[in-house]
């Protein structure tokens, strides 16, 4: 509700600073002005959609549409727009991976199931194993699914039936953590935070500073030779 209530704001923004131009605008045709507003409604919807954007201030949000449509000297340099929207963007990410990991882990530690390392993981044991202990030379084959704090799917095992050989020591260090606990044929689900998955930089589908929900199933342990 209120990312469609800043939507329709912007749009009617867009809409004010054209009204305001110096010259006035030519009549147009219903076709044309159907054309214009939805692309307002585009760029707005894609702006919050794939940035995260909130508008705060909308009296500079609107001053800034203004500048540029009526060609005024804007505030900054217009070079920098994109590094000033790129740091808000990253900040933005952080805190929003800071929050949903906090929560993510808040909910875990009421539980008496998950057991924590002091890389902070924290995992929970779903079907004890009897085999070997992998060490971190050796080479392992895992199954292996993943999940956003939010739940959005980022692997699963059950439908790509799978399997992944890997070295420990080339693992993501918070799951290189979880399987050094393990025996084969265990099954654990880890929490990891941020920090001892893909950090900063993200890897695919997993945004900048997101905490991870990982399924693990260590299948086979290969000893270094």
């Amino acid at each position: 509700m209120k990312r469609t209530i800043l939507l329709v704001t912007c749009v009617a923004f867009i809409g004010s600073a054209f009204s305001q131009s110096q010259r006035p605008a030519p009549k147009t045709s219903a076709l044309e002005d159907t054309t214009q507003y939805a692309l307002g409604v585009y760029m707005m919807q894609q702006l919050f959609a794939r940035t995260g954007f909130v508008i705060t201030n909308p009296t500079m949000f609107k001053k800034g549409i203004d500048d540029v449509i009526q060609k005024k000297k804007t505030m900054i340099d217009a070079a920098n727009a994109e590094k000033w929207l790129l740091a808000y963007q990253d900040e933005f990410r952080k805190e929003k991976g800071r929050i949903l990991e906090q929560k993510l882990f808040a909910q875990a530690q009421k539980t008496t199931n998950y057991r924590q390392l002091p890389s902070g993981v924290m995992y929970t044991v779903v079907k004890p194993g009897q085999g070997r202990t992998p060490s971190g030379r050796d080479t392992v084959v895992v199954n292996f699914s993943s999940q956003l704090p939010d739940g959005t799917v980022i692997e699963d095992a059950n439908k790509s039936k799978q399997s992944y050989m890997i070295l420990v020591s080339e693992m993501m260090p918070g799951m290189r953590d979880v399987i050094l606990q393990m025996q084969e044929g265990a099954i654990v689900r880890a929490l990891v935070p941020a920090s001892q998955a893909y950090g900063a930089q993200g890897n695919g589908n997993v945004p900048p500073y997101s905490a991870l929900v990982c399924d693990i199933a260590l299948v086979n342990v290969r000893p270094a030779r």
